[in-house]
């Protein structure tokens, strides 16, 4: 599905504190990040893993990849999702999307077919008992050829700059799937929070606010469901640390918030999300088509609603 990326927003944030900085004085504020930690979990057998199962090295670059190439283990969940344009009902994208194991990690795995020739293959590795991502890829096909690719890797404490300020240890690339807002919360349930923090460059990064809401009952083309509300925005104190907080409280209601839906009993699957993935983009919204699991024949059971409250 379509990952969800700050930039865009911090853009547009940028763009609307500057047109209040000629009214402000300076400020010496800043604020302090916590120290990271080291990243990486389970080292080079995870790395072999990787390059096994084809998610890094030679296999994502070659001139025969496609979508059949990359296959879910059996036995695993598979949800498919779809992403439509509100206004228009035109097709962005489908994606099929599943979680392996490796060691003490969950590999989210995640291909997007977005026409006949073109389709995305992304994974990001999450550590099982901590917030953050260690490592994650992004490769853009079209005919079976590799054209753009992305890769990030968790090791702060090696990289980091001078001059440059500490990165949070919970650190997430720039892109992140839906799952990770429902990851980070501190209870999967109504009054739950958190924070996605999001590098952005080798010198900063940015945070969003994850809240959950209330349990509402919801139906999907995959089924009716006890859907949990969770929205997510970007914190513009990350963005402008050393702008006075008065500032930040008047740009922070207007910048954009995107709603998920999930299901509010385990495996907690993305059910709907709605709102523009980057400024200036349609409206669009996301949902669950089907769920399955690899191997066995699709089968769609709706999950019971329970009651409010």
């Amino acid at each position: 599905m379509k990952v969800l990326s700050p930039r865009n927003w911090i853009l547009f944030a940028i763009a609307l504190c500057g047109a209040l900085a000629a009214l402000l004085p300076a400020s010496s504020h800043a604020e302090t990040a916590q120290t990271p930690g080291t990243e990486s979990s389970a080292g080079g057998a995870t790395d072999a893993w990787l390059v096994t199962r084809g998610l890094i090295g030679r296999g994502m670059v070659g001139d025969q990849s496609g979508t059949a190439l990359m296959t879910p283990a059996l036995g695993v969940e598979v949800d498919e999702t779809r992403q439509t344009v509100d206004q228009t009902g035109e097709v962005l994208m489908q994606v099929k999307l599943w979680n392996e194991t490796v060691g003490d990690d969950t590999v989210h795995i995640e291909v997007a077919t977005l026409s006949p020739s073109q389709f995305e293959v992304s994974f990001w590795l999450f550590p099982n008992h901590r917030h953050g991502c260690t490592m994650y890829q992004w490769t853009l096909y079209d005919h079976g050829r590799a054209l753009q690719s992305a890769f990030w890797r968790n090791d702060a404490p090696v990289l980091r700059l001078a001059g440059a300020a500490d990165l949070p240890q919970d650190l997430y690339p720039d892109a992140v799937p839906w799952m990770a807002f429902m990851r980070v919360l501190s209870v999967p349930r109504e009054g739950g929070e958190g924070a996605i923090h999001q590098q952005i460059t080798p010198y900063s990064y940015v945070g969003q606010n994850v809240v959950a809401h209330g349990i509402e009952p919801m139906s999907v083309p995959a089924g009716t469901f006890s859907a949990l509300k969770v929205t997510a925005q970007v914190d513009i104190t990350t963005v402008m640390p050393t702008w006075p907080r008065f500032v930040m409280h008047v740009v922070q209601p207007v910048i954009p918030k995107n709603i998920l839906y999930f299901q509010s009993t385990p495996p907690y699957r993305l059910l709907k999300q709605q709102g523009a993935t980057f400024v200036g983009g349609p409206e669009v919204t996301t949902e669950l088509m089907r769920y399955y699991v690899a191997g066995a024949p699709p089968v769609v059971v709706s999950a019971p609603v329970l009651p409010h409250g």
